[in-house]
């Protein structure tokens, strides 16, 4: 390639330097996953309105178009992407090259770059690239398309504000060599248990995975395909008012296909996980099913019944034929009632670890015309690890624990030990919470990464789940981003430097604006796992404060509320002043206010209600001091009493929530969340109804009902 050489003929070679210094460079550069090697020099190539984005391969566009439209979202200016086969009249130019051009190859070396020791021919250097900037240009390289792909979201997070130019974007001189720890390196998002995303906001989700070099998106759909064979299951349409257009639920064929094409141009392969074991209850909880369940209504589909394999040869006779990747996740964790229904004989006469694993063996057998290699969760064979050699060898493990621990070895070994290959799944942490608990999060993903490498894994899967069909995407991100770091980055990240990076990878933020608010939102779960509350859960928000229980959850809250709410409002303030920070996935940050919101009223809850049942147990044991008793009554239901700011609180939460949902998923099972806020609302405002009833009966009577009567059990 003439354009090549003649770009490195402008460059002279920059000096090594040392695994510090290397070390220290990366960290000042703040991009998201750090580059393997950096050599930084004096000077910088300017972007200019004439420069030109010069690609020698049209595969390399979407490369280019991202690269274009990064900086036309910073400057204002597009620059133009041009095809070219001879070299340019001028220098300033940005150029996507291949490695495999053998001039190209030489100079590079000739020049102290080497591209042939680790960026070899294996599978983890064919994404492998080298970027080079002088004065006089910049050249990003790589084995193929995807390593040129890959080193094009390096150079977009090396673009920086030339503050002598106002608006004008320059890079530093500088030389990258960087490939990746881990082949597969992927995400999992949960489709199958209220939201199911917008096929908009799957293509966003697409675009900015691979701008942190994930190259696996899986999905776990249990119903939500547009089965034909199954017509009963699936979900067919909108289920609520408050989103337009309405549109079908279920993920058809078509959107499928669209989605596959999409993905492919970003290098993501989609993963599909159809259950065949466990979690399907969605299939069993219909009476056509009954003789498929191992127990009646239940979750797991029982070996016991051959139609049990003539039903997953229909259902993935229609799903696997639509993903071309090479992988196929069936699923099979938490099989919990396995051996208690249809098979409790022969669980009884076999053992239930070879009931499981021959169940296994089966489905692979199923998928063999279908060419894919099977992963499936790990966490039930692992009991069993005498009797792993029944498992063909081409099936992969998938080992999952969510809890932050030092080691995970113990459930990645018995796999390797058998032979297995396996993919490491730690998880963001998304689940049954208003806000991620990241704190937990980044160590269980740094850490079971790191024994994942040890272990030769192929890749890794972070993981969210929608356990309770609230939790919202946009709020994930940042485990998502340090799960794409942690599996391209070699052994054990370090998460400190990630937090001081983030705010600059993501959002294009020079400060640590966004990284502290994170901080602010992860505060409160640290607060209640402190008196043993575990998190900020959605079960916590929803729980009935005027039940015994919901006392008893209060009380144990109390200590931890000051600070929480502290927290939560901090990270509000800076959200609304400083959103204009954010010149990149600025989409997230209503999300992240949302969050803030939320928490702050799980914070008034506790606290209103311990206030409320304070006041009345005072007025109840003063009764005869009928000043006292009106004054305590009015701070619970006069205007602006406690009751009606918590009422007030509460409904409105429910329009952001909508709101946010529909920037995500299609407007199916909405209702299911809103009708939450429109109960607990409900609730507050009976509350109402029933002090203002006993605040009539004094006036009349002089007298109170009980405060236990009430609903008020804190004294």
């Amino acid at each position: 390639m003439k354009i090549i050489k003649w770009i490195f003929a402008c460059l002279v070679c920059l000096p090594l330097a040392s695994h510090a210094q290397v070390n220290e460079a990366v960290r000042a550069l703040k991009v998201l996953p750090a580059p393997k090697e950096v050599r930084i020099a004096e000077g910088r190539m300017v972007i200019k309105p004439t420069t030109t984005i010069l690609i020698g391969n049209a595969e390399d566009r979407t490369a280019a178009e991202t690269l274009q439209k990064e900086i036309h979202d910073r400057t204002g200016v597009k620059l133009s992407i041009e095809l070219v086969t001879a070299a340019p009249k001028t220098a300033g130019h940005i150029s996507l090259g291949r490695l495999t051009d053998r001039g190209l190859r030489s100079y590079l070396e000739s020049q102290g770059v080497k591209v042939d020791d680790d960026l070899g021919n294996h599978d983890l250097d064919k994404q492998g690239y080298v970027i080079r900037v002088t004065e006089s240009g910049v050249l990003v390289a790589g084995r193929t398309g995807q390593g040129v792909f890959y080193g094009v979201q390096t150079l977009r997070q090396l673009l920086q504000s030339d503050g002598a130019r106002g608006t004008t974007l320059a890079v530093p001189a500088s030389v990258i060599r960087d490939w990746p720890s881990m082949e597969w390196r992927g995400a999992q998002d949960d489709i199958s248990r209220g939201p199911i995303i917008s096929l908009d906001y799957l293509k966003m989700q697409i675009r900015t995975l691979a701008e942190y070099k994930i190259n696996l998106l899986g999905f776990n759909m249990e119903n939500v395909f547009d089965f034909q064979t199954q017509p009963l299951v699936s979900p067919k349409e909108a289920a609520t008012k408050e989103a337009a257009p309405r549109e079908a639920a279920a993920l058809t064929p078509a959107e499928i296909k669209e989605l596959v094409d999409y993905a492919g141009k970003y290098y993501i392969t989609l993963l599909p996980e159809q259950q065949a074991f466990g979690h399907i209850h969605q299939f069993l909880k219909y009476e056509i099913y009954s003789d498929l369940a191992e127990t009646p209504h239940g979750h797991v589909l029982t070996p016991a019944n051959p139609k049990s394999y003539d039903f997953i040869r229909q259902v993935y006779g229609e799903v696997a034929p639509l993903f071309p990747g090479p992988f196929f996740h069936i699923g099979a964790d938490e099989t919990f009632e396995l051996g208690l229904g249809q098979t409790k004989a022969l669980a009884a006469q076999q053992g239930l670890g070879r009931v499981y694993l021959e169940h296994l063996q089966k489905v692979f057998e199923i998928m063999q015309p279908y060419h894919k290699q099977l992963m499936f969760w790990g966490d039930i064979a692992v009991k069993y690890p005498e009797l792993l050699t029944i498992l063909p060898k081409d099936m992969i493990a998938v080992p999952w624990d969510y809890d932050p621990k030092p080691s995970y070895e113990s459930i990645i070994t018995p796999y390797t030990n058998a032979g297995l290959r396996v993919v490491v799944a730690p998880g963001a942490g998304t689940w049954r919470a208003i806000w991620p608990d990241f704190d937990s999060a980044f160590v269980n993903i740094r850490n079971f990464v790191r024994d994942g490498q040890k272990h030769q894994a192929l890749g890794a899967l972070n993981t969210t789940w929608n356990d309770d069909g609230e939790s919202l995407i946009d709020m994930a991100w940042p485990a998502l981003v340090f799960g794409a770091a942690a599996s391209w980055q070699p052994g054990e990240s370090n998460i400190d430097d990630f937090k001081s990076s983030y705010d600059w990878a993501f959002y294009r933020n020079d400060d640590r604006t966004f990284a502290d608010v994170i901080e602010n939102l992860d505060r409160p779960n640290t607060l209640l796992a402190g008196v043993k509350l575990n998190d900020a859960s959605h079960d916590l928000f929803w729980s009935d404060p005027f039940s015994e229980a919901g006392a008893n959850l209060v009380a144990k809250a109390l200590p931890a509320t000051h600070d929480l709410r502290i927290s939560a409002e901090h990270a509000a303030e800076s959200l609304m002043r400083n959103r204009a920070k954010a010149h990149l996935h600025a989409e997230t940050i209503d999300d992240m206010l949302f969050a803030a919101w939320h928490l702050d009223t799980l914070g008034l809850k506790i606290q209103f209600t311990s206030e409320i049942s304070r006041y009345y147990w005072d007025a109840y044991q003063n009764q005869a001091d009928a000043t006292r008793v009106q004054n305590d009554l009015d701070e619970i239901v006069d205007i602006n009493g406690r009751l009606q700011s918590l009422r007030d609180a509460i409904t409105n939460l429910r329009k952001p929530y909508a709101e946010a949902w529909v920037r995500e998923n299609r407007p199916y099972w909405l209702d299911n969340v809103l009708v939450r806020y429109d109960n607990l609302a409900q609730e507050v405002q009976a509350k109402i109804v029933v002090v203002q009833a006993a605040q009539r009966q004094y006036w009349s009577a002089k007298t109170l009902p009980p405060p236990e009567q009430l609903g008020f059990f804190l004294k």
